[in-house]
């Protein structure tokens, strides 16, 4: 975990070191303005880390507060960055070419500032309208009927995802009537009464087959403990290595693989638990990232974690380091892989071409 973060502070860093120093050429070099560009970037840089320690101190307001300067600072940052490394592209191709490079420090801050935040303004209203994605499995595995499942995933609910938020997403489930609800991970991203004070929305909406719910990493973040109240109180039945019959569907659960050697012995568990499930039934595996275990029976693995890539172009990077996007995946055996692009969002309040969703999975009998 040492590393992990010294390695997020170094890049973090790194980059208001090379923004600030972007926007430090176009103002006047005084020691006023050098100083104050300087503390802005170090309060900023340390400020994921200030937020836990706020979090854990249970100074709610101010987690609050400084969440969204924080993120959203966040967010236009990495736009910034990346246009302001476009136009370092191009000044470095045209002198490898001989070609003049035509803007000065003055002109490029013009070019690059205020498009940063216009796209940051686009992201933060695409990140509020949740789409409604659909997924229809025909499977002889299932005697008779259909079974909707509402997947939702990654909400972040906490310091800047609240009571707005969640009037949305229940709106959104009220809409698709689903008969079951599955949450694949990284629901709770807070803590204090406030975050508890929306189960509410949940315990209203009252699914006929019931709400079922798996740890993601973020759970175990601010706290198991802290986590399976939250379900508990909001009605969802959490899924820890074990198997729940849903309108004769095998819904199995497992831990994320955050919590270590509790993870890994669960993993040994479920294949356990699901060798003796049967070949006749219709199995999905609830599991937060995307990585198949090709040694644990399913038809449908259903996953969260990517967001899609939340603001593009990290999509790129997750696909590279996961080996798959978001969306419906084949996998050998006519399994399916189904990866959501999150319900909420996670930092920065913004999602360039990676809309939230909600999925609305309708399990049929037939022939395939």
């Amino acid at each position: 975990m040492l590393v992990f973060i010294t390695l997020v502070l170094l890049v973090y860093g790194s980059m208001n070191l090379y923004a600030l120093g972007k926007i430090g050429l176009s103002l006047p070099s005084t020691p006023a303005c050098v100083l104050a560009l300087a503390l802005w970037g170090i309060v900023m840089a340390f400020a994921p880390l200030t937020i836990r320690f706020l979090r854990h101190r249970h100074w709610l307001r101010a987690e609050s507060m400084l969440s969204w300067v924080a993120f959203v600072w966040m967010g236009v940052l990495f736009l910034f960055c990346c246009i302001a490394l476009t136009f370092d592209l191009f000044h470095v191709l045209g002198n490898l070419f001989g070609i003049g490079w035509p803007l000065n420090a003055q002109i490029e801050l013009e070019w690059t500032g205020p498009p940063a935040l216009a796209v940051a303004g686009y992201g933060f209203f695409e990140a509020n309208r949740i789409r409604i994605e659909r997924l229809h499995v025909v499977t002889p595995k299932l005697a008779a009927g259909r079974v909707t499942f509402a997947q939702i995933s990654d909400m972040h609910l906490g310091a800047m995802l609240g009571e707005k938020f969640m009037d949305r997403v229940t709106g959104k489930l009220r809409e698709i009537n689903p008969d079951a609800i599955l949450a694949t991970g990284d629901i709770v991203d807070g803590r204090g009464e406030a975050l508890h004070a929306l189960t509410e929305h949940f315990r209203l909406l009252k699914p006929p087959m019931g709400a079922y719910a798996i740890l993601g990493n973020h759970e175990y973040f601010v706290g198991l403990d802290n986590s399976l109240r939250f379900f508990e109180n909001a009605h969802f039945t959490v899924l820890r290595g074990e198997a729940a019959n849903i309108g004769g569907i095998t819904v199995v659960g497992m831990d994320d693989r955050s919590l270590g050697g509790r993870a890994r012995a669960m993993s040994k568990a479920t294949r356990e638990l699901l060798q003796t499930a049967g070949e006749n039934g219709y199995i999905v595996l609830l599991k937060h990232q995307p990585l198949v275990d090709d040694d644990i029976p399913f038809d449908l693995q259903l996953s969260g974690h990517l967001h899609g890539g939340q603001i593009f172009p990290f999509g790129f990077f997750s696909r590279l380091f996961y080996g798959v996007r978001a969306g419906l995946v084949r996998l050998s055996g006519g399994r399916l892989l189904y990866i959501n692009r999150g319900t909420g969002t996670w930092g920065p309040p913004i999602r360039l071409f990676a809309p939230p969703e909600i999925t609305l999975i309708t399990i049929e009998s037939g022939n395939a």
